[in-house]
């Protein structure tokens, strides 16, 4: 059999049959075939201790990858490693291609980016108090204490020109409750052109502890003493009048605690078996939270007269130096005349 002739004849067909095959093969090759976009993380390698990149390069490379419909399918970021190599790297400006590890059938189309230029640059470290600085507005009546922050200092680290940039660290303290605040808080830093955060620049720790105690603020009142008296006169006595000196004190707390005050009692004054006037120094009894400005006692006399008698008037007592006066208006009264003062009594009580 002549092989040779048998393979000339029909020799066109044959070979449009086989360019078919290899186009049907491309064809089927093409269909099978896909394209996907993944973002992996970018490993540093090599960088010897006491040097650091500024800036520091992305946290990421974005890749595109082809290969078969169903090897992309079950593909994912962890099957591929972006890494730099600065091994041997010195201070100065370098330019660092970016390589890609990857599956056997899958190609790497491109990569963003493909190459950085970097600078290295010396570390230095430098450790700075942390500030703080109020945000917002308290409610009203109510007033912060001094901020406690633990840890009082963070170490920041980095290229040494921008670490001797920042002109402090510092915690922006929210201020709008009444009560005490007890948190964590980022720690932010101001530099030149700016405030926040600056990503080539380590913070450790990066957050603080910070407790800052709320109060209310105190406010000042002007209140009457009130005399307080116990037991009775001898027979054929009655007490005719109390009459303390001063009348008024000034007192002073939050707004809670003299919500309900009018007045500040007396101890006790015991006229027992009087029968004349009984005069005492006798403390004031101050409420919780409230304190007493200047003395922390009153004279208090009990005015005791024979039971047949009138009642005898005592003078007006003194009014304390702190209390505002307010002028007293003069206007026409039923009964009298334009000039006639109207306005409080005076500082005695009568009692039996």
């Amino acid at each position: 059999m002549n092989w040779a002739s048998i393979a000339r004849r029909n020799w066109v067909y044959k070979v449009a049959a086989l360019v078919l095959s290899v186009l049907l093969w491309v064809y089927v090759q093409a269909e099978q075939q896909g394209s996907q976009v993944l973002t992996i993380p970018l490993d540093v390698e090599g960088l010897e201790a006491g040097y650091v990149l500024d800036p520091e390069p992305p946290k990421v490379v974005e890749l595109k990858v082809k290969g078969p419909k169903a090897s992309l399918t079950t593909l994912s970021s962890r099957d591929f490693r972006a890494r730099i190599s600065l091994t041997g790297a010195r201070p100065g400006s370098v330019v660092i291609a970016i390589q890609v590890d990857s599956p056997p059938a899958v190609q790497v189309i491109s990569k963003t980016p493909a190459e950085l230029e970097l600078n290295v640059d010396t570390l230095h470290n430098r450790s700075i108090p942390v500030a703080y600085e109020f945000k917002g507005t308290l409610p009203a009546g109510y007033k912060a204490g001094q901020p406690v922050i633990r840890p009082g200092e963070v170490m920041v680290s980095g290229a040494k020109n921008r670490v001797d940039a920042i002109n402090r660290v510092y915690v922006q303290i929210p201020v709008n409750s009444k009560e005490n605040l007890a948190t964590s808080l980022p720690v932010r830093l101001q530099i030149p052109g700016g405030t926040g955060e600056d990503n080539n620049v380590r913070i450790s720790p990066k957050a603080v502890d910070v407790y800052m105690p709320v109060t209310e603020e105190e406010q000042a009142r002007t209140v009457q003493v009130r005399p307080v008296q116990s037991g009775s006169p001898a027979d054929g006595y009655k007490v005719a009048g109390l009459r303390v000196e001063p009348a008024q004190v000034a007192i002073s707390g939050t707004s809670s605690a003299l919500q309900t005050i009018t007045a500040i009692s007396t101890a006790s004054l015991d006229v027992n078996g009087a029968r004349a006037d009984v005069v005492r120094d006798l403390p004031l009894l101050v409420p919780n939270g409230v304190k007493v400005s200047g003395p922390q006692s009153v004279r208090v006399t009990a005015v005791v007269v024979p039971a047949n008698s009138g009642t005898v008037p005592t003078p007006a007592p003194a009014p304390v130096p702190e209390a505002p006066k307010e002028p007293v208006k003069e206007e026409p009264t039923p009964g009298g005349t334009a000039g006639t003062p109207v306005g409080p009594s005076t500082g005695t009580t009568g009692g039996e």
